[in-house]
């Protein structure tokens, strides 16, 4: 560096700079770096609720000392405590050095202090930072959590808040996903250490109970259940146990034991209807909510069901019947919407083969109406014969067309779209159940 004198300074201003300016180059070439003062997340020992009293001299040097930690200096800090002597807020700043300097392990000083001084937030507070290095989520999470209780500030209410979202919340969303991709045994082991933690966090253990039943524990997810209040959730939940054990009936009891509850009303619905209790099943339909969209199509299907339960027993022949014919197809037509009864058409056939017949009256009726065709000439039905895919889908179509219902889309090869299929053998129960959708959409 060249310095040009300027005439207008005097000789030993000019001296004075240059001194000036050759120390500073000096400094710079031999001073430490200043550093960056650090965020500790941990708060000083003589901050907080519960903290000691402590006089003039010792609050310097434990301030002394927190700012050394806070420059990253634990040896610096060390002998600030070890000016103060002994006392908690001497003892606290040492432990605190040991976990910026990593080079010991203060959780037995710091429990042993939350046992001598249990309202010192700023222990507690420690303590959890401690243990979080130490990956011992338990006492970090506890310690956490009890540290904002003494102390509700937010900074601290968050750091338990993060811990609990990291370590719980976090793991029960994940075993969530996995029991809803229908990896139940992944699922297990994601939410284990989440209810090692919380052991009685209710969306935890109702997902444990969850994926237990999924993989045929049901003892076990009794047992799981048996820690929480007996809510709809947990009932529900027993339902579903029941379930998986084979006990329908108990099951059902369960599910209907909730009348306020539209899902476990869904789910009694469905094994009284998988059961043929139809009566049962259009009780739970009419105690549904009014606005639930599906209540008045599933009411009338249940009551179509029922109606068909109480008939002769020529009708549950029919809809018995593995290959239907077409008596059997008459039978269910008109069973099923017996205002095809009422409907003007032809004049009623005289056919010799029906005559003895108990679905005689049926049968007259689709013929009359022109849902199924007859031997004119030789006046023959042919009731004995099985019916082919094409009778049914003109029958069907015919009867929509007479009560103004909606026609079935049928199927047909390389059909893409949502359709009705009827693939031989044709049974009773199928042709019923495309029927009984048909009706019960009506007026709906």
């Amino acid at each position: 560096m060249i310095l040009r004198v300027s005439p207008h300074f005097s000789p030993g201003f000019v001296a004075a700079v240059a001194l000036g300016v050759i120390a500073s180059m000096s400094g710079c070439a031999t001073a430490p770096p200043a550093s960056a003062p650090a965020r500790l997340d941990f708060p000083s020992p003589d901050t907080g609720p519960g903290r000691p009293a402590i006089d003039r001299g010792v609050q310097r040097d434990i301030d002394a000392g927190w700012n050394d930690l806070l420059r990253g200096d634990a040896a610096a800090a060390r002998k600030s405590a070890a000016r103060v002597g002994t006392g908690p807020t001497a003892e606290l700043l040492g432990l605190q050095a040991t976990i910026v300097a990593d080079d010991g392990d203060p959780i037995p000083g710091l429990r042993r202090m939350t046992d001598a001084q249990p309202d010192y937030a700023a222990v507690w507070i420690t303590l959890s930072v401690a243990a979080e290095k130490a990956d011992n989520e338990a006492v970090a999470l506890a310690a956490a959590d009890h540290g904002a209780d003494l102390w509700p500030d937010e900074r601290w209410e968050n750091r338990a808040e993060q811990l609990h979202q990291r370590w719980v919340d976090d793991r029960v969303s994940s075993a969530r996903s996995l029991y809803e991709a229908e990896q139940p045994t992944g699922a297990l082991d994601t939410l284990a250490p989440a209810l090692a933690l919380e052991p009685d966090n209710h969306p935890a253990v109702l997902l444990q109970a969850r994926i237990l039943i999924a993989l045929d524990e049901p003892d076990r997810a009794e047992a799981a259940l048996a820690s929480l209040p007996r809510d709809d959730d947990v009932v529900r939940l027993s339902g579903n146990i029941a379930e998986s054990r084979g006990d329908l009936n108990a099951a059902l009891r369960i599910y209907a034991s909730l009348p306020n509850d539209p899902e476990a009303t869904m789910l009694a619905i469905g094994i009284a209807e998988a059961q043929g209790e139809w009566s049962t099943a259009m009780n739970l339909w009419s105690a549904l909510p009014e606005d639930m969209p599906e209540k008045a199509t599933g009411l009338s299907k249940a009551k179509l069901r029922w109606r068909l339960s109480v008939m002769p027993d020529y009708v549950h022949e029919a809809l018995d019947s593995t290959n239907l014919n077409r008596a059997g197809l008459a039978v269910i037509l008109v069973s099923l919407a017996p205002q095809l009864e009422t409907q003007p058409g032809g004049a009623v056939p005289l056919l010799s083969d029906i005559m003895d017949l108990p679905s005689q009256r049926e049968i007259l009726t689709a013929v009359r109406l022109g849902l199924i065709d007859s031997d004119q000439l030789d006046h023959r039905f042919n009731p004995d014969r099985p019916v082919a895919a094409g009778e049914v889908h003109s029958a069907i179509d015919r009867m929509s067309g007479l009560l103004t219902l909606d026609r079935p889309h049928w199927c047909t090869n390389g059909d893409d779209s949502p359709c009705t299929s009827l693939d031989p053998p044709i049974s009773g129960q199928r042709v019923a159940g495309i029927v009984i959708t048909l009706v019960a959409r009506e007026g709906t």
